[in-house]
């Protein structure tokens, strides 16, 4: 069977049986949902202490020293971070814990104008001014800009490495052996420095209370949702319930939350798609600054006001993905053929471009690049489809990029803008030979909608958290009467007897008004926070 996707749909509970045991334990609907992604009862563990040590984390200890040295002697120390959520919530961890030590410290984050990552001229400047510099959320490859600074510098990334390392001292999972300390974000990283460093310096202080920046920076970063990042998150969204009760003094997320509609519970859902998004706003058509801010601002009517200026920043975004996507499509529809899509936009879009890579790849089940192109440099931002490594093609050509670096499923490039044809020649061949896995769409079980009720949303609220390696639930349904009810060009809505299924997908969208008037089945999600709405996923073909 396939969906208006163009996606094999899969049942999964046709192929995998979970243990009777498990069954009997958690019930069939838990066990089902744990066997079809291939963990056991252990997963749910959550508790703190079975964190695990960061003994695997290469130069953490040595750097936890440094740092301590350089608190300790009062000396000056810059922390450079990243303008996305993991980057904003890793400084955030280490400026707050440093500044309460009484370290003379201070928070740097780039413009998406100025690009990502150190530039030479920057970490000359700062060799002049700081005594240490800390990079948070990025540093890995800035092998060439960091040749040039004159002070001790530490990396803390978890960005892929490249062969050669910087002159820093580099703490990134990625050099570590352990599997499941190499797949935490950089927040995540920040928050295992901040126990050392609390230790290290004697301070009176709880660093569980930066859990819910760990938790932000993990889930908004897409890290695997192993047990690692489940103990993080799990505590870290239990801390954000704390602050959305006022029982935990953060007026910033709590005013962020309640202006983005979180009234009763946080889930992972949320921190993905209402939090993170609020939060990447400023970074992408402004200066991050803000975010930054707003996390750590105590004063309710400052917080109140940078709230504001955010959901003004968020509107601003999604005014400009939208015209972005428009002009990006025009390009990517007749490439439809080719083994990527690559699409070059004015310099305009270069904060929406990793957005609108990221819709397009889902649209068209292609590696995706968006390139802002400049006058002299152009940037890009990448993204890949499930089962392909878009960092190993572009390894291949970084030759051609000033600066670059990422993940396995995005990454992203600085370029002289008269090299893109070569580029784009040279990644068109190399993505010629990379095989991925044909779309096919996974589906938990066959639920009929009938079966919708709050029994149900309490068994999928306690597998909280949800994430990459531990997706939502997906459901297929009954073949259903489908009535289009309202469309505002970006969500669709479908009335079905007591539901209303929205689609955000306009790929799909376009295609249900094409349909013949007969029943079909969809695959569809739960909305935890409207009993009466469900998530659409795809419509039978």
């Amino acid at each position: 069977m396939k969906g208006l996707s163009g996606k094999e749909w899969v049942l999964l509970s046709k192929l995998i049986k979970p243990e009777e045991a498990l069954s009997r334990r958690l019930g069939g609907l838990k066990a089902q949902l744990l066997a079809n992604r291939n963990f056991g009862e252990e997963f749910l563990e959550s508790r703190l202490n079975k964190l695990i040590p960061p003994f695997g984390i290469p130069n953490i200890y040595e750097a936890v020293e440094l740092i301590g040295s350089y608190v300790k002697k009062g000396r000056r120390i810059v922390i450079f971070g990243d303008y996305d959520v993991d980057g904003i919530t890793g400084t955030a961890i280490l400026y707050d814990l440093l500044k309460k030590a009484g370290a003379k410290v201070v928070p740097l984050l780039p413009s998406r104008k100025r690009g990502y990552g150190l530039t030479k001229e920057l970490v000359i400047k700062l060799s002049r001014y700081a005594d240490l510099l800390i990079t948070v959320d990025n540093g890995s490859t800035a092998v060439e800009e960091l040749s040039h600074a004159t002070i001790p510098t530490i990396v803390l990334d978890h960005h892929n490495i490249s062969e050669i390392m910087p002159k820093a001292l580099v703490v990134n999972p990625k050099l570590g052996e352990g599997r499941e300390l190499r797949e935490i974000s950089s927040s995540g990283l920040a928050f295992y420095m901040s126990a050392l460093l609390r230790k290290s310096l004697d301070l009176d202080l709880d660093v569980r209370h930066y859990l819910h920046f760990a938790s932000m920076g993990t889930v908004a970063d897409v890290m695997p949702m192993n047990l690692v990042n489940r103990i993080i998150v799990s505590n870290g969204i239990r801390l954000l319930n704390h602050v959305l009760r006022g029982e935990f003094h953060a007026p910033g997320i709590r005013l962020l939350m309640e202006r983005a509609g979180i009234r009763d519970e946080v889930s992972s859902r949320d921190i993905a798609f209402s939090l993170a998004p609020r939060l990447n706003a400023p970074g992408r058509v402004a200066k991050p600054y803000v975010a930054l801010k707003l996390l750590l601002e105590k004063d309710e009517d400052k917080a109140r006001m940078l709230v504001e200026r955010i959901d003004k920043l968020n509107q601003q975004r999604r005014q400009l993905s939208h015209l972005a996507l428009e002009k990006a499509m025009e390009q990517a529809i007749v490439q439809k053929e080719k083994s990527v899509i690559i699409v070059k936009l004015e310099d305009w879009a270069g904060g929406v471009a990793g957005i609108v890579a990221g819709r397009l790849a889902n649209m068209f089940t292609k590696p995706t690049v968006v390139i802002s192109v400049g006058k002299e440099y152009s940037s890009a931002s990448v993204r890949g489809t499930e089962g392909m490594d878009v960092h190993s093609v572009l390894k291949k050509l970084s030759y051609l990029f000033i600066k670059w670096g990422g993940h396995s499923t995005a990454a992203g490039f600085t370029i002289r803008t008269e090299d893109i044809p070569h580029f784009e020649s040279l990644a068109r061949l190399l993505f010629s030979e990379i095989t991925s896995e044909e779309g096919k769409l996974y589906i938990d079980m066959d639920l009929p909608l009938g079966y919708v009720n709050q029994e149900l949303f309490d068994a999928i609220r306690d597998l909280e958290p949800y994430g990459e390696g531990f997706p939502e639930p997906l459901f297929m349904s009954e073949p259903l009467n489908l009535k289009p009810i309202g469309d505002n060009g970006e969500r669709l809505i479908l009335k079905s007897d007591r539901f209303n299924l929205i689609s955000w997908d306009s790929t799909i969208n376009k295609k249900v008004y094409a349909l013949t008037s007969r029943p079909r089945r969809v695959v569809y999600q739960l909305d935890r926070r409207r009993p009466n709405t469900l998530l659409l996923v795809d419509v039978e073909a």
